[in-house]
């Protein structure tokens, strides 16, 4: 169950560090940096755990530690996702952004887009050994975070992240909304 809530965690995490990122970011950005993270995937990879409490009401104090807990692991995260985002080439990227277009143009969702963008990235043996060290390397981090954000919860608020996690798990292992084929 503690690999199951690990791999999750990563999972969210992959998906979701721009919202975090984003959230932090000064208001006074250039355009420079804004579209340094316009499609890469990297700036949106490790938000995860945060991400999960949208939905769940929570206290001024707890919103505070959350706040706390989002400076402390912010830069974390975001040197995890810059590590992420430098295993490619620049050709890499491109195909990778190319292909993601391509696939939601078509309507691919869940599993079948994240094949069709993988399948353009082509990675060698040595990025595939540098992203399982990245993804392991998230998933300890995820880990961490999960057990802080549980420690300012609530018991039912404990309740309403565990079925979060458990919806984001079943759309993962389903391949996201597209229904299986009869």
């Amino acid at each position: 169950m503690r690999i199951a809530f690990t791999a999750l965690g990563l999972a969210v995490s992959l998906m979701l560090a721009g919202n975090l990122l984003a959230q932090d970011a000064p208001k006074d950005s250039t355009p420079k940096d804004t579209e340094k993270h316009q499609g890469q995937r990297g700036g949106r990879m490790f938000a995860g755990p945060f991400e999960l409490l949208k939905g769940i009401d929570l206290t001024t104090e707890q919103k505070d530690k959350i706040k706390d807990l989002k400076k402390e692991y912010g830069p974390k995260l975001k040197e995890l996702a810059e590590k992420a985002e430098g295993v490619l080439t620049a050709d890499q990227k491109k195909a990778r952004d190319d292909a993601h277009k391509a696939a939601v143009d078509a309507g691919k969702k869940g599993r079948e887009l994240m094949q069709a963008t993988r399948d353009a990235v082509k990675l060698t043996d040595d990025q595939k050994a540098k992203q399982k060290e990245i993804r392991t390397a998230g998933q300890d981090l995820t880990k961490e975070i999960v057990e802080k954000i549980k420690s300012i919860l609530t018991d039912d608020q404990k309740e309403q992240l565990k079925k979060k996690m458990e919806g984001r798990r079943g759309r993962r292992q389903g391949g996201g909304d597209n229904p299986k084929p009869e």
